[in-house]
């Protein structure tokens, strides 16, 4: 056996705890090696995670961002619940003082693809609770039909929401703009209506369709004055109320230019109610609401019709305000036998003035004999009281004229009878009187001008004899009462103010069928102010009651239902309100001692 060699080397146990070595041994050096290894170690680890980790996310993200991409470059999308709508918005209508009459409203239309639906049964039982324009039988009809239909119009945000909560195949929605009517039943008869395609149908709004569609043109500015004509509106209606009046009708108008501020026609309607429809050929009204009388509706006026007699007989100097007529208890026109209410005067023979004042039947036919038969015709033809007025919404009527024109109708059209006219050709032809003698043409929007005559029909000093015999009306004749006393005292004591106001009153039968009824048409025609006119106000009243009271309570008429005693009231009371916003003065105190060249 070998002998195991000895190397001389002393072996070294490096777990003792000295030992030699050819430097001495530093233990707190060993431990910190000891620890940066398990450190660099732990470290290792945790990068070699985080790196799977972002291998991991990044492959996720990447499949999602081509998956986008597929969709939305090589998905061709075969049906959405929102469907792109080019329609543009439609232009506003404001007054005269830039408020705002109509707006826009952002709304959706829905409609059924029934191709794309998944559960017919289970679509249909849902979309039924909660649509109310289509039964759950119509409903189903038209799905089992498999073909596009619309399910709803301009439905609001909430009511949408309704529908996308259903969360139902087969259902497209629009946007749509919903026209609003911003004062409700206010402008109802002007303004008119849009259908559901925002096409105007009536009013305005058909006027000016194109106008209001293109998106270049600015918003329609309109003459009227929502204060103006809510004033109207609201004096009417409480008049209406108190007289119990099936309806009235108002207006106020610029005798200069043809400005409407006003027109309210009663009973009216709101237009952002659905119920209401037109038909293609709107020249009939279907309903009194929708009615306007204004423009639509052709009456026999009575004795405002006198203002026109009394000018053209003026005018062609048959007359003078003072030359007389004999007024006899009754006279006949044709078979049938005319009276007055009340004497004009005391003496058998009256002026002309007096006859004018007291709006005498009998005094006006003798008038009107003198005048005849044609040069009535040509002075009614010139103010357009036998053609159609021409204005700016399409709801307007032909006067209703006679044919053959005999003698027995030039004499009951002297007095207010057997010329069926609209309460604004009246209005045009009274302008005519007072503003100088020139015809104008009324006018829904805004005009630039102050004075917008035509042609000239009488002369200023025609026109000046006129203002004056109007002015008498109102101060000694048949609406003195109403405007001289205080009406809320039953017209039993002074009033406090005096009117610078001429009018005329006028209470006629109306037609019924072929004869007249027991039902009263009452006007009043107020010009103010009287001695340089600038408005004109025409209030009309249909079948107003007799109000019997107790002595000298307010509003007693003692039974009597003519113009005087209602349409020239309300006609007061308007002219009390506007008055100050149309900064003139209309009325003054006794006291004041004020000077008006109304006089002859």
């Amino acid at each position: 056996m070998r002998k195991k060699r000895n190397s001389g080397r002393k072996k070294i146990d490096i777990y003792q705890k000295s030992f030699s070595f050819t430097h001495r041994y530093n233990k707190e050096k060993f431990d910190f090696e000891k620890l940066k290894s398990i450190k660099n170690n732990f470290a290792i680890k945790i990068n070699n995670r985080l790196i799977l980790s972002a291998i991991v996310f990044s492959s996720l993200f990447l499949a999602v961002a081509i998956k986008m991409t597929e969709v939305s470059l090589l998905y061709t999308v075969k049906g959405s619940y929102f469907v792109e709508n080019t329609e543009n918005t439609r232009g506003n209508i404001l007054d005269r003082n830039n408020t705002f009459l109509t707006a826009n409203l952002l709304t959706s239309h829905i409609s059924v693809n029934p191709k794309a639906i998944y559960d017919k049964d289970k679509f249909v039982s849902k979309i039924s609770t909660i649509n109310n324009r289509l039964s759950h039988d119509e409903i189903e009809n038209l799905i089992s039909q498999n073909k596009f239909f619309w399910l709803d119009y301009n439905v609001e945000p909430i009511e949408l929401q309704k529908y996308i909560d259903l969360g139902e195949t087969g259902i497209e929605f629009r946007d749509a703009y919903k026209r609003k009517y911003l004062h409700s039943e206010l402008f109802s008869h002007l303004i008119g209506k849009v259908d559901r395609d925002n096409t105007g149908v009536s009013g305005l709004e058909k006027s000016y369709d194109s106008y209001l569609k293109d998106n270049e043109k600015d918003d329609l500015i309109l003459s009227l004055d929502t204060r103006i004509q809510h004033i109207v509106r609201d004096e009417l209606l409480s008049a209406m109320k108190l007289y119990k009046a099936k309806g009235g009708s108002g207006l106020v108008m610029n005798v200069n230019n043809g400005e409407i501020l006003a027109m309210t026609s009663l009973p009216d309607f709101d237009p952002n109610t659905k119920l209401f429809n037109y038909s293609s050929n709107y020249k009939i009204a279907d309903n009194q609401n929708k009615f306007n009388k204004n423009t639509l509706g052709v009456y026999e006026f009575g004795s405002v019709m006198k203002i026109f007699t009394t000018a053209i007989g003026i005018e062609e100097q048959i007359f003078k305000p003072n030359s007389r007529y004999e007024i006899s208890n009754s006279i006949y026109v044709g078979d049938h036998r005319v009276e007055d209410d009340h004497r004009p005067c005391e003496l058998k023979m009256c002026s002309v003035e007096e006859i004018f004042v007291e709006s005498s039947n009998i005094g006006t036919i003798k008038m009107i004999r003198d005048i005849g038969k044609e040069l009535q015709k040509d002075y009614l033809s010139q103010l357009g009281l036998l053609n159609q007025v021409n204005i700016n919404i399409p709801e307007i009527a032909s006067p209703i004229v006679p044919d053959p024109w005999r003698i027995v109708n030039t004499e009951s059209i002297s007095y207010g009878y057997g010329l069926s006219v609209s309460p604004l050709h009246l209005a045009i032809a009274t302008s005519a009187v007072v503003n100088g003698g020139y015809l104008i043409r009324p006018s829904l929007t805004k005009l630039e001008t102050e004075e917008k005559f035509e042609e000239q029909i009488f002369s200023n000093e025609t026109s000046e004899i006129m203002r004056y015999l109007l002015s008498q009306v109102v101060a000694n004749g048949t609406a003195k009462k109403a405007f001289s006393k205080d009406a809320d005292k039953a017209y039993t004591t002074e009033g406090k103010y005096r009117y610078i106001v001429g009018g005329k009153t006028g209470t006629s039968y109306k037609v019924n069928q072929k004869s007249y009824a027991d039902e009263k048409l009452t006007t009043f025609i107020a010009v103010l102010p009287i001695h340089k006119p600038k408005y004109l106000l025409l209030i009309s009243l249909d079948n107003p009651k007799g109000i019997n009271r107790e002595f000298g309570e307010p509003y007693n008429t003692w039974n009597w239902s003519q113009a005087s005693w209602n349409a020239a009231r309300v006609s007061r009371q308007v002219i009390d309100r506007i008055s100050p916003i149309l900064d003139i003065k209309a009325r003054y105190k006794p006291s004041e001692n004020i000077l008006i060249n109304t006089s002859l």
